[in-house]
């Protein structure tokens, strides 16, 4: 009988999880329940867009 077994963790289970929080903080960030000025939301929109750039670099393994 042939069984292998699978003794190291996978290193992409941690990295999907990671690029999950992130979305999720993305989609925190990029959302505005009140009146905003627009410096608030551009800054807002800039610490969106910072996190979806780390999911991208994250996701090519730079």
């Amino acid at each position: 009988m042939n069984t292998t077994t699978n003794t190291r963790q996978r290193s992409t289970s941690g990295v999907g999880r990671l690029v999950r929080r992130l979305e999720i903080e993305r989609r925190r960030w990029a959302r505005t329940e009140a009146p905003v000025i627009p410096t608030e939301q551009a800054w807002r929109a800039g610490v969106a867009e910072g996190l979806r750039l780390a999911q991208l670099t994250i996701r090519k393994g730079v």
